[in-house]
């Protein structure tokens, strides 16, 4: 039996379909109680909350001071790396950030009529508290995604927190060098809710931050769920998910390692094959099961396991109502693989909703550098979010401003509307504003 199940479309039952759909949401929401626990055990003992957690985990003592990695900490990780790999890191660290400040907006004014002026200009956020996840590996290139768009937009203080990847409290060397690499001195060992909830409310050690950002796990999604109500957060950013897109006209295997590529990230991630070929469904299977036997663990349990739940190979009669699946969908990653592709995604580009989109790429080359950010939303949040950008990291602020025309034009307008809701202050203080131009 295959590990990736075959499925038709019309002959879907409902109960199949719905579990594609939602994929780990409900496992996910069952946990809030706990996590809303976490939040507010951080928020009532700040430091204390942390640590005692770390010292359970641990079997140790662990301090508040063991929170904060130091300075020369980063320095010695970056140090400890290999050339090769540190070059590979600055490799992306480059096309990453290139893309990132041509997303910066311009400030900009128009005159709406003769004498009014309206404008905009645009400040980064005082702070910005980064999550860098490491439960099921290590993931400097979510810091590289992280800090490259909050250091475009501008924001004076960044902070990092990723979990300790050890009893001694070190975190993941990789991670650390990006830190050093790109400038970012304030690095905790931290991770998780407790990550989140000591950025939203702050702690003894962890100040508060204006925006937390970063993927995670089932605590990190709902955590930044939760604690919204003191923090900006980025997106809903929960277990990775890919979904493929074909009319056939592509190499199976390489479309089998594409299949496998977002969903090895953990058992409660998806790989969704959606394509009208019964031949070619059939190939990809047969690759993928080779595939997945290959992968080491714990990657090989994590595919098996996502397999029979959340991932499957799904044959429609037409693209038409594949690509309508899709944009109901909303997968965090997309790629279109085709002999067309670049043909289909010009036909459907308006009706697809994703968190990102490849054409004939592997999602792994927009992982580690193309440009946008990985930092996307999952779960069908694509349909509403965007991946993260510089303007998560962004205010906007806008100006106003009229004249003695534009008063005059705009007088009688306002103070019929005024009137129509009741507002007797604001109809008198634009009729009162004459006096601003009679003595000038």
């Amino acid at each position: 039996m295959p590990y990736f199940r075959i499925i038709y479309f019309n002959q879907i039952k409902e109960e199949e379909l719905r579990k594609i759909m939602e994929r780990s949401k409900n496992e996910i929401f069952n946990l809030k109680k706990d996590v809303a626990n976490i939040i507010e055990d951080v928020k009532n003992r700040g430091d204390k909350a942390i640590t005692d957690y770390l010292s359970s985990v641990y079997g140790k003592k662990v301090n508040a001071s063991e929170l904060i990695v130091s300075e020369e900490e980063l320095k010695k990780d970056y140090l400890s790396l290999s050339q090769d790999l540190k070059n590979s890191l600055k490799y992306m660290i480059k096309n990453v950030t290139k893309f990132h400040k041509r997303q910066m907006p311009k400030e900009f004014q128009i005159q709406t009529d003769k004498g009014v002026f309206a404008g905009m200009y645009f400040v980064p956020v005082n702070s910005a508290g980064l999550y860098v996840p490491s439960g099921k590996g290590s993931f400097p290139s979510v810091a590289v995604m992280l800090i490259a768009p909050a250091k475009v937009a501008g924001v004076k203080r960044i902070a990092l927190a990723t979990p300790p990847v050890d009893k001694e409290m070190h975190i993941d060397k990789a991670t650390a060098a990006v830190a050093y690499m790109m400038g970012v001195k304030e690095v905790y060992a931290v991770g998780g809710a407790h990550a989140i909830a000591a950025f939203a409310y702050g702690t003894e050690t962890i100040k508060k931050t204006d925006i937390v950002a970063g993927p995670g796990g089932p605590y990190t999604f709902l955590a930044k769920m939760i604690a919204c109500d003191s923090v900006k957060f980025d997106l809903p950013a929960g277990p990775s998910e890919g979904m493929i897109l074909s009319d056939g006209n592509a190499d199976p295997e390489v479309v089998a390692w594409n299949l496998v590529n977002e969903a090895e990230h953990g058992p409660d991630s998806a790989g969704v094959l959606v394509t009208t070929s019964e031949e070619f469904a059939a190939k990809v299977s047969q690759y993928a099961d080779l595939i997945i036997e290959q992968l080491p663990e714990p990657r090989r349990s994590y595919m098996i396991e996502n397999t029979k739940k959340y991932s499957a190979i799904i044959i429609f009669d037409n693209l038409k109502d594949a690509v309508n699946f899709v944009a109901e969908y909303a997968p965090e990653h997309l790629s279109i693989e085709s002999m067309r592709a670049e043909e289909i995604f010009k036909e459907y580009k308006k009706d697809i909703k994703a968190g990102t989109i490849t054409i004939n790429t592997p999602f792994s080359a927009g992982n580690y550098g193309i440009g946008p950010n990985s930092t996307l939303p999952t779960m069908g949040f694509a349909r509403s979010y965007s991946g993260l950008n510089v303007y998560n990291f962004l205010t906007s602020i806008t100006i106003e401003k009229i004249n003695q025309e534009g008063w005059k034009r705009m007088k009688d307008h306002v103070i019929r509307l005024a009137n129509y809701e009741g507002f007797p202050a604001h109809l008198g203080a634009m009729k009162i504003s004459e006096k601003r131009w009679k003595n000038s």
